[in-house]
């Protein structure tokens, strides 16, 4: 049996596909369970070709056969892999239904400290709170839990989650908390923690330092973009027009937000939708993965009004 457990990948997903801790931490205990490795490995290769939707069908599976076998353990993997799935396929209420129910599972089963669904939860619990009140405070509350988590990695992650969601409800002190543990994690540190790093402390000092954090955004940015993560890449540039607009600069401001509303736009374009016969007939552009349109629209607003798809064939409509 394989653990793959892409926990960088609750929020963006790009960071997707840096392991930062398994789901289950004990020793394997379905490695005799055929149809459910069989599964789970289908599962973790559709996710890394970036088909979530094939990988959730795959992961549903696995916690079927998890259940059949009454292995806590494993349930508590594929419950947690395909909460996953299903925040990168952009369904953060599928995601956080199915994390509360991995957790409803393994604890009848003696499993109780989970620390990476309290990461999924919180990652769900900040997509919906931009559309949703009192979400953003629950995602404060689980990424607070997380942070407990002895995996630096997957704690720092929560940290990131917890900076995101105190800043867009302006509670700073939850923001200097994450600020500060971010801060805290031990050199060398990894492409995403630089990029957290960075992107946190942009938001802490945009209204005090607002040029040093709009360098912040910038290079969080950057950083995304080298690892591949495109949707944290998207957010931070817009993080830096509205520091650069907030600054008076409405050029570059506007500049950032076109390139903002690009990314997140060709993250969703028809290029991108993938299909498990596309995936079959051995294609390997990454897919399934929608980001809110309104991220998208929203921004080529605030840059006043941009083509988001400028070579899209029109002929093709």
């Amino acid at each position: 049996m394989r653990y793959f457990s892409p926990a960088a990948a609750v929020l963006c997903l790009p960071v997707l596909l840096a392991g930062c801790g398994g789901a289950a931490q004990d020793k394997p205990t379905a490695q005799d369970d055929a149809a459910w490795d069989q599964a789970m490995t289908a599962g973790r290769d559709s996710f890394e070709l970036g088909r979530y939707t094939v990988a959730v069908t795959q992961y549903r599976k696995a916690a079927d056969l998890a259940l059949l076998r009454d292995d806590a353990s494993a349930i508590t993997e594929a419950g947690y892999d395909l909460a996953v799935a299903q925040l990168a396929a952009n369904t953060p209420d599928k995601a956080l239904q199915t994390a509360q129910a991995t957790r409803q599972a393994a604890g009848v089963r003696g499993q109780t400290q989970l620390y990476s669904l309290d990461l999924v939860e919180a990652a769900a619990h900040y997509r919906l709170g931009h559309y949703r009140l009192g979400h953003y405070s629950s995602a404060i509350s689980s990424a607070t839990q997380a942070m407990q988590s002895s995996d630096s990695a997957l704690a720092g992650r929560a940290a990131l989650v917890l900076g995101l969601a105190a800043d867009a409800q302006s509670d700073s002190a939850n923001l200097q908390k994450a600020a500060a543990y971010l801060s805290s994690l031990k050199k060398p540190l990894s492409t995403t923690q630089q990029a957290d790093q960075a992107e946190i402390q942009a938001r802490v000092l945009r209204q005090s330092a607002p040029q040093q954090a709009e360098a912040l955004a910038v290079q969080a940015a950057d950083l995304r973009r080298n690892d591949g993560s495109y949707r944290d890449m998207a957010r931070a540039l817009a993080l830096a027009a509205r520091i650069a607009s907030a600054q008076g600069d409405q050029q570059k401001a506007r500049a950032l937000w076109e390139r903002a509303a690009q990314s997140a736009a060709a993250q969703s374009s028809g290029l991108n939708r993938m299909d498990a016969q596309t995936l079959a007939h051995g294609s390997i552009n990454k897919g399934n993965y929608v980001p809110p349109e309104d991220d998208a629209a929203a921004w080529a607003r605030d840059a006043g009004g941009v083509s988001l798809r400028p070579f899209e064939d029109k002929d093709a409509q």
